[in-house]
């Protein structure tokens, strides 16, 4: 499957998207989250990337797991050269159907975010991946069995993927560079989402300068303290929002100052109001 919202970041079916893109002069997206897992395969091109405070620099084969409320972003070095990649996305929903009560397929991911474990460099293992990409993005969609075949490749690769953090993660998977300052301040945002969390008050909590941490925060994470609480704050509203939890109430849960506040960053970081969200999550 591919399609036209790939650069939206939005998924157009409620099972799987798989994308095979090659681009040059590549203008990336923002730092943002989804919904839904991602696996990403990089094969080419100069780039790095950054999961929440782990910064990657990547390598051909490298392959990414990105689980659902993840703030990443790509980070291109040199927008001259092709940048190449495979891209899976999984819709939470789907994995749990295919699961089994003996296999969970969805563990790669929460053993992924567990452990700041992202990034697997695993030539045997990054080869089976490819193949099995491969056959899916190749696969036509309308095709009697296409669809049956599609989703024994998915099995297939959260298999080999499961498999590989129970045997193999110790020597294959990669802990990203960080910084503990910035680690122990998005550990307090977390905590404290629905408080007051200015630039001031998480500097204070953390013992030290504002302006360092400012700097440090940014180069760490690719955007501000301010942006990020803000990105963070909308992630939790949407789970408030699915959960049934009414409009009117969730903007204080996560710590906006009125609702006013909580419509306008809501509806211009998902292109939709939280009341429409809302009333899709219930149909």
């Amino acid at each position: 499957m591919s399609g036209d919202r790939y650069e939206n970041q939005l998924m157009s079916t409620t099972t799987y998207e798989a994308h095979h893109k090659q681009d040059k002069n590549f203008k990336t997206v923002e730092l943002h989250s989804h919904d839904f897992s991602e696996l990403y395969l990089f094969l080419k091109g100069s780039a790095g990337y950054i999961i929440e405070d782990c910064k990657f620099h990547l390598l051909p084969g490298d392959i990414l797991l990105i689980p659902p409320g993840r703030l990443h972003q790509l980070d291109i070095k040199d927008s001259s050269e092709t940048y190449e990649r495979f891209v899976l996305w999984l819709d939470q929903r789907y994995i749990k159907r295919i699961s089994t009560p003996q296999t969970d397929l969805n563990f790669c991911f929460t053993q992924a975010s567990q452990h700041n474990a992202y990034l697997i460099r695993n030539a045997a293992l990054s080869d089976r991946v490819r193949h099995l990409l491969e056959g899916v993005t190749a696969s036509v969609c309308e095709g009697f069995g296409a669809d049956i075949e599609n989703e024994e490749r998915i099995k297939s690769l959260l298999v080999c993927l499961g498999q590989f953090f129970l045997h193999d993660a110790e020597d294959s998977a990669v802990i990203g560079t960080g910084n503990a300052c910035v680690t122990r301040a998005i550990d307090y945002i977390t905590e404290h989402i629905n408080e007051d969390l200015s630039l001031d008050t998480i500097a204070a909590a953390l013992f030290v300068n504002k302006y360092y941490f400012a700097h440090i925060f940014k180069e760490t994470t690719n955007t501000t303290p301010h942006r990020f609480v803000l990105k963070k704050r909308l992630i939790l509203s949407k789970q408030f929002l699915e959960q049934g939890c009414p409009v009117t109430e969730v903007y204080s849960k996560c710590g906006f100052s009125d609702y006013t506040h909580f419509f306008r960053a809501f509806k211009k970081e998902f292109g939709m109001t939280p009341k429409q969200f809302y009333t899709l999550m219930k149909s």
